[in-house]
């Protein structure tokens, strides 16, 4: 049985309940009600839990999920920038987490992403996210090594062929001749892949991977930006974190987002190197197929989200990938 269909099962909520108020009942705190469900998706299952102390956030995330590994080494380097981890169940990939207040988006709907993205507060977090890979880097070796999907530049080659082959058995498989021959132009990019890997870099950083106002939480309008939701990340290039944010600002201007990037390089160690951008951003259209490709794994027949890795992939051969206009 999935994941996604045993968060669904019968079983499932007494044993969040169990769990949930045995560590309730370690820090002093009780439950007061029924929890509610946040969220349920293929690639993760969230509860909001209110107890006498606040609210609390149950998540539950797929076999094989880093980020519990994730938020707990996240939680030691930077626990300012990140929800409370009040708890964490390795062997069923249960995090209980603190609230974190509302979302950078709350309130606002698609349409007015562009100008989320554009906005101060959200310029003010790139600057506090670009700290925070500063902080992590050092253990980012450590956390590859305890299932951190591997990501960085010397890895992208493997990744451009695992998702190659991946994607390719599905068009066969289920006759998708069009996908085919999506496929077949998109093996003529490898080159470019191990090119652009060579040019950058081996080391790298955390990349949260979808980092978009509504993963930005404040609790209050003059405390730190928590950055929240880390089931995407990878190890890989800093600036390949920069793919999802500047692609949604430039919605709002291109000014928008070239602002998001000196917002990012104020919080870096390093110049902000341009052509290493350009590259990093590229290979980051394969990590983003390869996320979609591990998000639905516990899903398979999912026909909600079905294209998603091969939107992502095929733009490795588009000469402005990061341009959202066209999604």
């Amino acid at each position: 049985m999935s994941s996604y269909d045993r968060w669904q099962g019968e079983d499932f909520l007494p044993q969040a309940h169990a769990w949930t108020d045995e560590v309730l009942a370690g820090i002093d705190r009780r439950r007061l009600g029924d929890p509610t469900w946040s969220r349920i998706r293929p690639w993760g299952a969230v509860l909001a839990i209110p107890t006498d102390g606040g609210t609390v956030w149950f998540k539950a995330v797929p076999e094989g999920s880093a980020e519990p590994v994730l938020h707990s080494v996240l939680a030691e380097e930077v626990p300012d920038s990140v929800a409370a981890l009040l708890a964490v169940d390795h062997e069923r990939g249960w995090l209980l987490l603190g609230d974190a207040g509302l979302s950078l988006g709350d309130g606002v709907d698609d349409a007015g992403a562009g100008e989320l993205c554009a906005s101060g507060p959200f310029r003010a977090a790139m600057t506090a996210y670009a700290q925070l890979q500063g902080r992590v880097a050092h253990r980012i070796d450590e956390l590859v090594a305890r299932g951190l999907p591997d990501a960085r530049p010397k890895a992208m080659p493997e990744v451009f062929d695992r998702v190659h082959e991946s994607l390719s058995r599905v068009a066969a498989e289920t006759g998708d001749t069009d996908a085919g021959d999506l496929l077949a132009r998109i093996a003529g990019a490898r080159p470019l892949v191990v090119d652009l890997a060579a040019r950058l870099p081996t080391a790298g950083s955390v990349d949260h991977n979808d980092l978009h106002p509504w993963n930005v939480m404040r609790s209050t309008s003059d405390a730190p930006p928590v950055f929240l939701d880390w089931g995407d990340a990878m190890a890989a290039h800093p600036y390949s974190s920069l793919l999802v944010p500047v692609r949604i600002a430039r919605l709002a201007s291109d000014r928008a987002g070239d602002a998001l990037l000196d917002a990012y390089a104020a919080g870096s160690d390093a110049p902000f190197d341009h052509d290493g951008y350009a590259a990093a951003l590229r290979l980051a259209v394969v990590g983003r197929a390869w996320t979609w490709q591990r998000a639905l794994a516990s899903d398979p027949g999912n026909m909600e989200y079905d294209g998603a890795a091969l939107k992502w992939f095929a733009r490795i051969l588009d000469p402005d990938p990061w341009d959202a206009t066209r999604d």
